[in-house]
């Protein structure tokens, strides 16, 4: 009868063994797992040369402040609606140098924060040599800003030594929203200290302090106007390209 008495720790002992070859199992399965890779952005226009990226969310007014910049309307726009869905280029000519304006899809709406960090990093990467500035939208009057700040750390991670220019989009809806620039230039709008202009000065002060970042420029820009504050953006991208940002 002593076999009696050995079938409890026999049925114990193969447990274990059962137990431990379905651990192995699960260890081999996700050793052998490769890590997702997301699918790549899809790619238009002329994308060869020195690059500047544009990203933020959707509606920030990417490709509408790419066109002003450019001078033309290069790239459709929709008032209610995303349009882009893909990488696209804009080949312009800044201090008498050719470079690309590359605009990419918004998050928010085509893409998740999360997807759309992944598929951007990815890019980066692969253009690390010819990408030479990042250029990161806001809208003037949204207050959160998280998920911005969690791309811009994210893509340098990527290239930590890429420059980075804010743009502030949008600040004619900054209140009081009914008052128009006499100007088209930020510098003599500020120098005006009306309530439109130093609410706009307070709003650039306060995205500094939601980001911690020092050397950053946060320029104001009106995307569907195609004068206001039009000259210094080119003229301050211009400076990054070439390394010799200064703040004023």
């Amino acid at each position: 009868m002593w076999w009696v008495l050995a079938i409890p720790p026999a049925i114990w002992l193969g447990k274990k063994i059962i137990d431990a070859f379905d651990d192995e199992q699960v260890v081999n399965v996700h050793n052998d797992t490769p890590s997702v890779v997301p699918e790549p952005f899809p790619e238009k226009g002329d994308l060869t040369g020195r690059k500047v990226v544009v990203v933020g969310r959707t509606g920030a007014g990417k490709s509408s402040l790419i066109n002003m910049l450019s001078g033309k309307d290069c790239l459709d726009v929709g008032s209610v609606a995303s349009t882009t869905r893909w990488i696209e280029g804009v080949r312009i000519t800044l201090a008498n140098k050719q470079i690309v304006l590359v605009d990419t899809p918004g998050y928010g709406e085509a893409y998740t924060a999360e997807d759309y960090c992944a598929r951007l990093v990815n890019w980066v990467e692969k253009h690390e040599d010819s990408v030479e500035l990042l250029v990161l939208v806001l809208q003037a009057d949204s207050k959160a800003h998280a998920e911005d700040y969690q791309l811009l750390r994210k893509v340098l991670g990527v290239k930590t030594q890429l420059p980075v220019m804010i743009i502030l989009n949008q600040v004619d809806k900054i209140l009081p929203s009914r008052d128009p620039f006499e100007t088209s230039s930020w510098s003599s709008e500020k120098s005006r200290r009306t309530l439109k202009s130093r609410h706009i000065a307070e709003k650039i002060e306060e995205v500094h302090r939601q980001f911690g970042v020092e050397g950053y420029r946060v320029e104001p820009s009106v995307s569907l106007d195609d004068a206001f504050n039009r000259r210094r953006l080119r003229r301050m991208i211009a400076q990054h390209l070439n390394g010799t940002s200064t703040a004023d």
